[in-house]
C-alpha cells in the first residue's frame, strides 16, 4: 500500500493509488485519498475526506473545508469534525428536499382546483351525460378565456360578470347566459363534492337562478307556412322535405338529423325517433302530406340516414337555405327581438300552435312533441287572436245575459 504524503496543512495526508488517475497531459497524476488527523478534546480525531472527486472536488476543496473545521474548533463554534459537517449538511439537503416535497404538494394541490383541470375531471365523470358537448362548447368559447387558469379560490366576482358582459355583447340569449351560470355552478358543487375544494361558491347575482323569460312568441299561421316552404323548396328539395317534416310532425332538427331509414314505418305510418332530448323514445306519426314526401324518396339501407347534407354526410346545421327564405320573404323584417324571430324550430313551435287552434287537447301535444311536463308543451302552444275573439264572445254572452237579467228583475222591484 503506498505511504502516506503530508499536506502540511490541518493535519491533511493522503496516499495516492497508482490504479486511478486525475487530470489530462502534463497535470495526469493518481488519484489521492485524503484524511486529517488531528488533537480535539484530548483525542486523536480523524477525519476521512475519501477520495478526490468524491464528497469533495479537489484537494483545494478539502483544504478549505479542513481550515473551516479548525477555526471552529479554535472558535468554539460548531460543527467541530468532518462527521459534524456531513450531517448538517445532509440535514440542511433534507430540508431542501421537504421544502420541495413540500412545494411539489403544495402546487399540486393548486393545480387540481384550477378550474381547467376541474372541469376535465367533471367531463370524466359525466362522459355519459347527453349535454356534455354542449357543455364543452360553451366552455371553451365563454368559460375557460376568462376563467380557465384561475383556482377556484382565485375567482373573482369581475371574473363572472366578464362573461356575462362578453356574452351579452356578442348578442347572445338570456338562455344562453344563464346556461354558462348552470354550467359554473356545477363545476364548483362538483368540487366541493369530491373534496377538491372546501370555500365559497361566488354567489353573485351571475350565479343565481333567474326565472327568464325565453319563450319564443313567433309561430306562422297554416298560410304563413305554405308561402315559407314554397320558397325553400325552390331552391332546396331537402331543405324543404326536412321543413315540411317539422312543420307537421313537430319534429326537432336534431331529430330529423339523426332520422335514419330502420326508423321509418311507412306502412303504419310512423317513424321511432331514438334519444332524443328528453331520452325517451317515442313514436311520430305521418300525416298524409308527410306520406307523400316519403313517396318522392327513393329508400336507402336500413342505417343510412335519411337525409343528408351537400356533401353526403350527416347534417350539422339547418342549411342556410332556410333562412335565405326567411330573409327574401322578410318574415324577420323590423323585428329586434329574437324571441319573436322566424327561425327552422319555429316550425316545430308552429306545430304545436296550429294543433291547439284546432282544440287539440295539451296532453295529446305534449305526446305528439315529446315532452315529460304539459308545462313545457305550453311554451309552444299559442291561440291565434280570432280563436281569444271567439271566447270573449261567449263570455260576453254569457255574462251579458246574466247581468240584463240581474236589470230587469232589479227595474220591476
Amino acid at each position: 500500500m503506498a505511504e502516506w504524503v503530508s499536506v502540511g496543512k490541518y493535519g491533511l495526508r493522503y496516499r495516492e493509488d497508482n490504479t486511478r488517475s486525475v487530470g489530462v497531459g502534463r497535470s495526469k497524476r493518481p488519484t489521492r485519498y485524503y484524511v486529517a488527523v488531528y488533537k480535539w478534546q484530548g483525542r486523536t480525531t480523524t477525519d476521512t475526506y475519501g477520495w478526490e472527486g468524491d464528497d469533495f472536488k479537489n484537494e483545494d476543496d478539502i483544504v478549505s473545508t479542513a481550515l473551516e473545521l479548525r477555526q471552529n474548533r479554535r472558535n468554539m463554534t460548531p460543527p467541530f469534525t468532518l462527521a459534524e459537517l456531513k450531517a448538517l449538511r445532509k440535514a440542511d439537503l433534507d430540508e431542501v428536499e421537504r421544502q420541495r416535497q413540500e412545494e411539489e404538494r403544495r402546487q399540486a394541490r393548486e393545480n387540481r382546483i384550477i378550474f381547467d383541470n376541474v372541469f376535465l375531471r367533471y367531463c370524466e365523470s359525466n362522459e355519459h351525460k347527453k349535454s356534455l358537448k354542449d357543455e364543452a362548447n360553451y366552455y371553451k368559447n365563454w368559460i375557460a378565456p376568462v376563467i380557465g387558469r384561475k383556482r377556484l379560490d382565485q375567482i373573482l366576482l369581475f371574473d363572472l360578470e366578464k362573461i356575462r358582459a362578453k356574452m351579452t355583447k356578442a348578442g347572445k340569449a338570456p338562455r344562453s347566459i344563464g346556461y354558462v351560470k348552470s354550467i359554473v355552478r356545477q363545476v364548483y358543487h362538483f368540487a366541493m363534492k369530491h373534496k377538491l375544494y372546501a370555500g365559497d361558491v361566488p354567489t353573485t347575482h351571475f350565479l343565481e337562478r333567474q326565472r327568464i323569460d325565453n319563450k319564443r312568441q313567433r309561430y306562422l299561421s297554416p298560410a304563413e307556412a305554405a308561402v315559407l316552404l314554397a320558397d325553400v323548396k325552390a331552391y332546396s328539395l331537402t331543405t324543404w322535405r326536412v321543413s315540411l317534416l317539422s312543420l307537421n310532425t313537430g319534429m326537432r332538427f336534431s331529430e330529423i338529423a339523426n332520422l335514419r331509414w330502420q326508423h321509418v314505418n311507412i306502412q303504419n305510418r310512423e317513424i321511432l325517433v331514438l334519444d332524443p332530448k328528453n331520452g325517451e323514445t317515442r313514436a311520430v306519426y305521418l300525416t298524409d302530406t308527410v306520406l307523400g314526401m316519403f313517396d318522392e324518396i327513393q329508400p336507402g339501407r336500413p342505417d343510412d340516414l335519411v337525409f343528408v347534407d351537400s356533401n353526403g354526410r350527416k347534417m350539422a346545421r339547418v342549411s342556410n337555405t332556410f333562412m335565405d327564405s326567411v330573409n327574401r320573404l322578410r318574415l324577420n323584417d323590423g323585428i329586434d327581438d329574437r324571441r319573436l324571430k322566424v327561425v327552422f324550430h319555429s316550425l316545430r313551435h308552429s306545430c304545436a300552435s296550429t294543433l291547439v287552434n284546432a282544440g287539440v287537447e295539451i296532453p295529446v301535444i305534449a305526446k305528439i312533441l315529446g315532452h315529460k311536463t304539459l308545462t313545457m308543451t305550453m311554451r309552444y302552444s299559442h291561440i291565434n287572436d280570432d280563436s281569444i275573439k271567439s271566447a270573449m264572445a261567449v263570455l260576453d254572452r254569457q255574462q251579458g245575459g246574466k247581468i240584463t237579467r240581474m236589470r230587469r228583475q232589479s227595474n220591476g222591484q
